[in-house]
């Protein structure tokens, strides 16, 4: 094992009533153990735990020979990885202030730029004409009028935050002549379904329902499996030690029959790839799928970062409709590894946490080479 050339610093959201006060301390653990090997020690902090006065954070460091978290107190990195996740527009808000100073600071890089939001990233795609036949029509649910007029076109709509994840306060709203079936997910990831019997029952409620929150809205497809099961495409593409962008792996993420989301915070479960789209789909059906998920995965990618700026990596979620047309839905900047675990994919588990270490260590040369 290496001794630690290199700090990177991993800048999460704080957890109270726990230790260490974070999520994701499995994958932190396995990076803690891959960045040894590599000359690189991981830190773990809360954005405000930063001391700008003495350049110093209040960090937790995990020590695998003895199995425990300790907390520490360490210079700012000159690198860090951010897997801050936000609960809502409110959580987002209280932390951005010191994100941003982090981001500001001339001495500190950041291993990726977070994404936008839906809304921005549809349009960044939807610049190349090579991706937009794989788009669907998408625009920001400002009125009550943007609500009626896709009402009106699609009869089926889907409306979810911009900034949203884990399919919180996602919700599809059907017409079924003179009333209005919907069914999602609340904000607290509860599931839910009602029927609305007039249009001003209907805007009453998304206005109660969205609140303050910039929403989306689309067409609603039905993206289900042969029995009903709603289910989509997790594609994870990750930077590799030469920068170079490479697909680490897929899974196919499918819900309980009668929901509406297939995300696994809302109790689904991961697939192989291949094997269910050979249940699914004839042959050559699949084939083609599978041709549609590798061209996206190459090409999506760098259309996003030409025009977002440097990223480490990305999750992109790819529906499949009963015909077999193959929809970007949307990229995640900061994606988990879960699903990985859940297909028992323990190769694209290990390249998972192998890969940003590789490329850290790319861009720490970089630094100290004065060519980063």
């Amino acid at each position: 094992m290496k001794s630690s050339a290199y700090t990177l610093g991993v800048v999460t959201c704080r957890l109270s009533g726990q230790t260490p006060p974070f999520n994701e301390t499995g994958y932190f653990k396995d990076l803690t153990i891959e960045g040894a090997s590599a000359g690189i020690q991981l830190i773990i902090f809360p954005p405000m735990n930063v001391n700008w006065k003495t350049r110093r954070v209040t960090a937790w460091r995990y020590h695998p020979p003895v199995r425990r978290w300790l907390k520490e107190s360490h210079p700012i990195p000159y690198l860090i990885y951010d897997r801050c996740y936000y609960t809502d527009t409110h959580h987002y808000r209280l932390y951005k202030p010191y994100i941003d100073r982090l981001r500001r600071d001339p001495s500190i890089h950041l291993l990726g730029k977070p994404l936008s939001g839906k809304l921005q990233t549809h349009l960044i795609v939807q610049k190349s004409k090579f991706l937009t036949p794989f788009l669907l029509p998408t625009k920001k649910l400002t009125s009550t009028a943007d609500l009626i007029s896709g009402m009106k076109q699609y009869a089926s709509v889907l409306i979810k935050p911009n900034g949203g994840s884990h399919g919180k306060g996602v919700a599809a709203i059907v017409d079924q002549d003179r009333s209005f079936r919907v069914g999602g997910r609340s904000k607290t990831n509860r599931p839910f379904h009602l029927i609305l019997h007039s249009e001003n029952s209907l805007i009453n409620w998304v206005r109660r329902f969205i609140g303050q929150t910039p929403y989306i809205i689309q067409p609603f497809l039905h993206l289900k499996s042969i029995d009903g099961r709603p289910f989509d495409i997790r594609i994870l593409v990750q930077k590799n030690g030469e920068g170079k962008w490479v697909t680490t792996g897929t899974a196919v993420r499918t819900g309980k029959p009668g929901s509406l989301t297939s995300n696994l915070h809302g109790g689904g479960h991961a697939e192989n790839t291949e094997a269910f789209l050979s249940k699914n789909y004839s042959p050559e059906k699949a084939k083609d799928i599978l041709q549609s998920i590798q061209y996206l995965s190459e090409n999506v990618p760098i259309q996003i970062e030409q025009e977002h700026g440097r990223l480490l990596e990305l999750g992109l979620d790819v529906g499949v409709d009963r015909q077999g047309n193959v929809w970007f839905l949307e990229a995640n900047s900061k994606p988990g590894r879960s699903v990985f675990l859940q297909t028992g994919d323990r190769e694209v588990q290990r390249q998972s946490v192998r890969l940003p270490i590789q490329y850290a260590l790319t861009l720490f040369k970089g630094l100290t080479g004065g060519y980063l």
